[in-house]
């Protein structure tokens, strides 16, 4: 195992997905379920798992029963009227998505929403929830208050930038989207707030030295529709014609520029940088539709054919000219017959290269044969040349986001390693392999002696 690996990765995920009689109709509801890595230097490693004991996990296993909080789909059997309203007022509370440490040092875990838990790093035990108070929103601009599981570093500061949307469901009451500064997981600034008629969905944005790039694609929340189905996934609406804005936003002045461009669908966008003078490139995962929210049904999953109807996305990047106001999109084609690469999700990239010109990115690659889930490739991308594309894969091996580590003295932007989980369907355990970033040759295993669920997102820390 690589000696310059220390401290500790941890992942965020599904947990459990059942209470007594009720399960989810949807995977990614499950509860939230932390594993750790932690890495002592000297070759070894040690394996840690621990369910986050949210306020809606705890009422669950208090009574066996899923608890009513506002989730992304439905459950079987459904709730009844009066708990669904219960669900509402209760809100969103599974943070399942993410783990990140903020700049005074809290470790919390995120999901789309506004509020997060603390977390111990060291144990994965649930410290507390957090509700941090929206900069300069009423009461009922907050009834339904969207944020991002990705929020990313400040260039050159020590603090975080994310936004907030407020979906408003009265029609004298604009919906906004907010730019925030995160100084700590409690103390947060407006920098900027946009009007808008309809509040669109984003997992994620992009961010350079100098701007936030939030991309509203035509995945709109319709608040309405809450009070009529009660499940999340139903107040969206995909409208195609409205095409996608992308917001600019100067974090030093507020300054806001609104382009357009065609529609699209993401989860995940790469990285952003800025290319002289009013030029930034935004490199996105791309989407045709909206088939991703419904890759996790627990219907589906279980069929074959059901598996099969998920698309891989395309990688593209985008050129946004603020002096013409303009968008350009280009796609990435190997030269070569490893076309794998194209088509990443879960994208990482060496964070010393993030708000700067790169040229590498790893992923996920899905459904290779186009027939199934499986198999799965662990990709790198070239999207300088596309000489250094390549992938690795293992039949009967389902594969979560991969991480970068950089070696101490690295030379190259692709000097480092590569922290991949997983799960061999053959044998039932979990293995997390680390791979030279460079070629994608295995260096070690660590291979748990049980299966670890389907892990999200996480980070790599080495401030403990």
């Amino acid at each position: 195992m690589s000696r310059f690996i220390s401290e500790i990765e941890i992942k965020n995920g599904l947990g459990r997905f059942e209470f007594g009689q009720r399960k989810f109709r949807n995977a990614l509801d499950a509860y939230a379920k932390l594993s750790s890595w932690k890495f002592t230097g000297n070759g070894n490693a040690t394996f840690s798992t621990r369910l986050i004991r949210s306020k809606s996990y705890n009422e669950s296993l208090a009574k066996n029963d899923i608890a009513p909080y506002l989730i992304l789909d439905g459950m079987t059997p459904i709730f009844s009227l009066p708990e669904k309203v219960e669900s509402i007022i209760n809100g969103m509370d599974n943070m399942n998505v993410n783990v990140y440490r903020y700049p005074e040092g809290s470790y919390v875990a995120l999901s789309d929403y506004w509020d997060c838990y603390e977390i111990d790093p060291h144990s994965l035990v649930t410290v507390k929830d957090i509700k941090p108070k929206v900069p300069k929103a009423t009461i009922l601009e907050k009834i339904i208050t969207l944020s991002t599981a990705h929020p990313l570093p400040e260039y050159g500061e020590n603090s975080f930038i994310t936004f907030v949307t407020l979906a408003s469901a009265i029609s004298e009451m604009k919906s906004k989207i907010k730019i925030i500064r995160v100084k700590s997981v409690l103390e947060r600034e407006e920098i900027v707030n946009i009007d808008v008629d309809r509040v669109p969905y984003m997992h994620s944005f992009g961010l350079t030295e100098n701007y936030a790039v939030l991309i509203g694609m035509p995945f709109f929340v319709d608040p309405i529709k809450m009070l009529k189905t009660f499940t999340a996934l139903d107040v969206f609406e995909w409208d195609t014609s409205a095409g996608t804005t992308m917001y600019v936003i100067n974090i030093k002045t507020g300054k806001i520029q609104i382009l357009k461009t065609d529609a699209i669908f993401f989860l995940h966008t790469v990285n952003a940088y800025e290319y002289e003078d009013d030029i930034i490139f935004l490199d996105i995962a791309t989407y045709n539709d909206t088939r991703p929210m419904h890759m996790f049904d627990m219907d589906v999953l279980p069929i074959p054919s059901g598996r099969s109807q998920f698309i891989p996305p395309d990688l593209k990047r985008y050129k946004l000219d603020l002096s013409k106001n303009t968008v350009e999109t280009f796609e990435f084609r190997s030269p070569s017959k490893v076309n794998l690469a194209d088509h990443l999700e879960f994208p990482v990239i060496n964070e010393k290269v993030r708000y700067h010109k790169y040229c590498y990115v790893y992923g996920i690659m899905y459904n290779m044969d186009r027939e199934d889930f499986l198999p799965m490739a662990l990709v790198k991308k070239d999207v300088c040349t596309g000489a250094g594309d390549t992938f690795w894969n293992q039949p009967f091996t389902y594969l979560t986001e991969p991480w970068f580590i950089p070696a101490p003295e690295a030379s190259r932007e692709d000097d480092g390693v590569i922290l991949l989980p997983m799960l061999d369907i053959q044998t039932g355990k979990t293995t997390l392999i680390i791979f030279n970033a460079t070629d994608l040759t295995i260096i070690a295993k660590s291979i748990l002696p049980t299966s670890n669920p389907f892990s999200t997102h996480g980070r790599f820390f080495n401030e403990l």
